[in-house]
């Protein structure tokens, strides 16, 4: 998430402080806080007898009136904006998170000039700073008065107990906020394990079960096949324990790094030779299909910093992918290129494709986006959910360009 900022001066030390300000992420403040709120201000103005009772918010270039005392004399108006450039009361107080005393600006030389609090006839001003609990700035809480003010220890009481509530207020607000993030994080989190709990029961349990049944029909007629008919059968069967150790492995990784919250345990180590390891993996199914994999490497010796187990189980689900969707006797090329200190790892295939919306769901789990195969291999959503979320840990980027019956290109930047 990107942070807010804004630059507000320190009049007396005319000194330029840059403060974080409420973010877009921050809740709406709700009608029933704005009341009390309100409340607060008009209570505090008429026990004092003071005209005006200010919340001000502090936005990028403005600070601007959110919340003002009800009363008649008041000059100021909600919403109403003022640039940072003049050095406000209320800049100071932000600027240096403590409260600000002028009983009388027009004879205070810090104050009496270029002061349009003056000229609204507000010679003075008390005020206390106001923040979220991240310590992210939403404004100041202030009085001013139309006549000079030494304000007493029993309004300065007053007033840091009405911040004391806003701030109290703003805690609630962010902690039901966080609350509510934390609840959605893990009603998805228990959608993607109940679905895992799915697939280790149906899909992986019943793979297994099918490969048992096929495997007692065929061992007791071995004998009556030929070394052809024999090939095929076992091909089958690898592709098969293939499809499960892949989707077992992407279980068991994913569930380590949910549960775990595993971090990346960066090495130097030679991409090359990972590569190398992984096109293994796809050796029987590549013969299978008679699918050409043709590799182009800028070195023999390509030296990165990553996770190594994070990287070779984003590779594979990766090229699993290319190997699943790519028809037979179709290609798949593996290149690697330099770009300044970055190395760009390409993996395109010559396969089905993909429109608009299946790319829009590539690295989330949806259950409407995963498809067969080109000879009906399986496919359960998870792989490249994992594969993203390992790429992030490392802080490498991945872009994916496809076009409907001409290919995938996965680029991953590291």
């Amino acid at each position: 998430m990107a942070h807010r900022y804004s630059t507000i001066t320190i009049r007396k030390t005319k000194e330029k402080k840059r403060v974080k300000i409420s973010s877009a992420l921050k809740p709406q403040i709700t009608k029933k806080i704005i009341k009390k709120w309100q409340s607060l201000l008009d209570l505090a103005t008429e026990i004092l007898n003071i005209p005006s009772g200010l919340i001000m918010k502090l936005n990028k270039d403005t600070i601007e009136v959110f919340l003002k005392s009800s009363a008649h004399e008041n000059p100021y108006k909600i919403g109403e904006e003022a640039k940072l450039i003049y050095g406000l009361y209320c800049e100071t107080v932000i600027g240096t998170q403590k409260k600000l005393i002028v009983p009388n600006a027009v004879t205070d030389p810090v104050w009496n000039a270029n002061n349009p609090d003056i000229d609204l006839n507000m010679i003075s001003y008390i005020g206390f700073p106001i923040n979220w609990p991240d310590k992210e700035v939403f404004g100041t809480v202030c009085l001013l008065d139309n006549k000079e003010h030494q304000y007493s220890k029993i309004c300065e009481e007053l007033l840091f107990n009405i911040k004391e509530h806003i701030e109290t207020d703003l805690k609630v607000l962010f902690s039901g906020n966080e609350l509510k993030k934390k609840y959605n994080e893990l009603e998805q989190a228990n959608r993607i394990k109940s679905k895992f709990l799915s697939l280790i029961s149906h899909d992986v349990r019943g793979s297994i079960a099918i490969l048992d049944e096929f495997l007692k029909l065929i061992l007791p007629k071995i004998e009556t096949y030929t070394t052809s008919e024999l090939f095929d059968i076992l091909n089958a069967l690898s592709n098969n324990t293939s499809a499960i150790c892949l989707t077992l492995e992407n279980l068991l990784s994913w569930s380590k790094n949910d549960l775990l919250q595993l971090k990346a345990n960066k090495t130097n180590f030679n991409l090359v030779a990972t590569i190398n390891k992984v096109l293994k993996f796809f050796t029987q199914i590549i013969e299978f299909k008679k699918l050409k994999v043709i590799t182009d490497f800028y070195s023999e010796e390509i030296i990165i910093h990553a996770d190594e187990n994070m990287m070779e189980t984003s590779l594979r689900n990766i090229l699993s992918n290319a190997v699943k969707y790519t028809f037979a006797n179709g290609k798949i090329f593996i290149r690697t290129l330099r770009k300044g200190n970055k190395t760009i790892i390409e993996i395109e295939d010559t396969g089905v494709g993909m429109n608009k919306q299946a790319l829009h769901n590539l690295f989330s789990y949806n259950q409407f986006h995963k498809s067969d195969g080109t000879i009906g291999e399986k496919s359960e959503g998870i792989g490249l959910m994992l594969c993203k979320e390992f790429l992030d840990k490392n802080n490498a980027k991945i872009q994916v360009e496809s076009k409907i019956n001409t290919g995938t290109v996965f680029r991953i930047t590291i």
